[in-house]
Parts: structure tokens; sequence; C-alpha cells
């Protein structure tokens, strides 16, 4: 079933009601179709067969067909939709929920499981542990997962310098050898923090590939000695120029310094002073990032809520 234009606009419009984006100057037209777009490249791709069948010989989940990894779009009274389909939490196959994507707004998780009962004959095979949603504001849901945190890129620039900011330089990583070091620190991170494993996940060499691409992958350096990595990636937001942040990775040793802050900060101001925001998502759980992005400005605009089954 192919989205037509009127269900477009729907579903974009209830989902920019996602954001909560009264603090910054966001224009909504731009937003709106920028919207537009994802949820159709999405719902084409999730439905294109190459794409079913890569999912299913990735997950390799028991019983599934291909067919089962389609997004449907379900059709309640007044004419409200759903998009909805199968995910699998950090792409763990033993993490599997249903994405709940409406043209109306999800308030609670009492309206997301009155979603998922008309559904859930459908996802048997995959046994579900969660229902998810999006909404702008904390509300009624079990927990919480990615965090959106967006900022003015002005504004981050305007912050206060930190008296020893000279001393923090960056090299540009040009390969991937890189990621050995990188991965070779997560582990160790969850070795310290064994509960957050499948919260706050090492990022894949692939998904870091853009920020190699556009030499915004860096090693951090302090008084020349290695303590670090970030990457960022130039992702517009809603239609208005941005950076994405994937990772700001400080080594063990260095941890609780506040040096991720101050990494940052340089790292925008040395690379990114051209765009017009500063974004990223942020785990819940992970609540030194979390600090971090909001002592540098970084406000809330969109929460990740789930609902256990």
């Amino acid at each position: 079933m192919e989205l037509n234009a009127a269900e477009l606009k729907s579903f974009a419009t209830a989902e920019l009601n996602t954001y909560l984006l009264s603090s910054l100057s966001i224009d909504s037209n731009k937003a709106l179709k920028e919207i537009e777009e994802e949820i159709l490249d999405e719902y084409r791709d999730l439905n294109s067969e190459d794409t079913k069948r890569a999912r299913l010989d990735y997950f390799k989940v028991n019983d599934a067909k291909s067919d089962d990894y389609a997004e449907k779009i379900l059709e309640l009274e007044d004419n409200k939709k759903v998009i909805y389909g199968i995910r699998h939490k950090g792409a763990n196959p033993d993490l599997p929920f249903v994405q709940l994507k409406a043209n109306f707004s999800i308030t609670s998780k009492a309206d997301a499981l009155e979603i998922y009962q008309k559904v859930r004959h459908e996802f048997e095979v995959f046994k579900p542990l969660y229902i998810n949603f999006h909404n702008a504001m904390k509300v009624d849901a079990d927990f919480y997962g990615s965090i959106y945190m967006v900022a003015s890129t002005k504004e981050i620039i305007e912050c206060p310098n930190w008296s020893n900011e000279g001393k923090i330089t960056f090299e540009a990583i040009k390969d991937n050898s890189y990621y050995d070091w990188y991965k070779d620190g997560y582990d160790q991170f969850h070795l310290d923090a064994p509960d957050l494993k499948n919260k706050v996940t090492v990022n894949s060499c692939s998904s870091m590939e853009d920020s190699l691409e556009q030499g915004l992958l860096k090693f951090v350096y302090l008084n020349e000695e290695r303590i670090g990595l970030i990457a960022g990636e130039r992702s517009d937001f809603l239609g208005s120029s941005a950076v994405y942040f994937h990772e700001i990775f400080i080594s063990k040793k260095w941890k609780g310094r506040g040096l991720a802050k101050v990494v940052q900060q340089k790292f925008i101001k040395d690379f990114c002073s051209d765009l017009n925001f500063v974004w990223g998502t942020i785990d819940a759980h992970n609540l030194p990032s979390y600090k971090t992005a909001y002592s540098n400005g970084r406000r809330a605009v969109r929460y990740e809520c789930f609902v256990n089954l």
C-alpha cells in the first residue's frame, strides 16, 4: 500500500508535533517537507523486497518470513491512521519492539496498547518486548530510549571559554584503523558499567562513515596526549543546517573532568560555526552524556517512549 499525498501530509504534521520547538527558530514548511521525505523514504525502503530479505537474513528469527518485516498502515475511525512495523533495539535480535507512527498524537501507554491490541497477532513470531512511539514531552510510558537534544550553534559558540581550551587539539582520522582503539574503549566502559551495555552501545564503523568522509571524525588530544574521539556529521535538523553528533568518547583515564563539554564546544567553534543547529540523540540512561549536552545549552525536544508488553 503506497502513501498518497494527503496521508503523507497528515503523518508529517503529526510527526512535527512530536518535537517541542517553541525555543528554536525552525521554518515549519521546510520541516514538514523534510519529514514527509523521511517518512516516504523509510516506508518505501522497509517495504522493498531487498530490505525485507536483508532483515530476515540478519535477525534470523525462527519461523519469520520476509513479509513479516513489512511496514503496514492501520486504519482507525475518524480518518486516524498508524504506520506500524517491527524493530530491534540497538539492532539486537533479542530486543524486538513494535514502532507506531500515527497521524494523530499518541500521549500515553494506554493509547499505544489500545492500538497494539489491533495488530498484535501479526507479531507473534517476533515475541516483541515493547511498543514504541515519540512525543514532545515526557508522558505516561514505562521508560524512555533516545532523547533528542538540540541547541543553536550560536548559543554554544557564545558560551564562556574554558581556561585551558587552547590545550585541546584535534587530529583528522583518515581511515578505519581507529575503530579497534575506539571499540576497546567501549568494551572497558561496558565492563565498568555492565547495566548500560544494551543501552549505551558502541557505534558501528559504518554508522560513522559519513563523519569520516566529511572530515568530521577526529581524535582528541590534551597536551598532546590522546584522550578521546569525536564524530560529527553535517545533517539537517528539520530542514535547517546542522551538525549531528554520533559520538563524543572520552577515555577512562580522563572521564569525570568535564572534558566532553569542552571538546564538543571547541569542535563546534573550529569546524561547524557556519551551521544553524547542533543536535543528537542521547539514551535516557546515559546521564553523563545528557549532562554534557545540557551544559552546552542543548535541550530535550523529543522523547522516544517505550511501553512494556
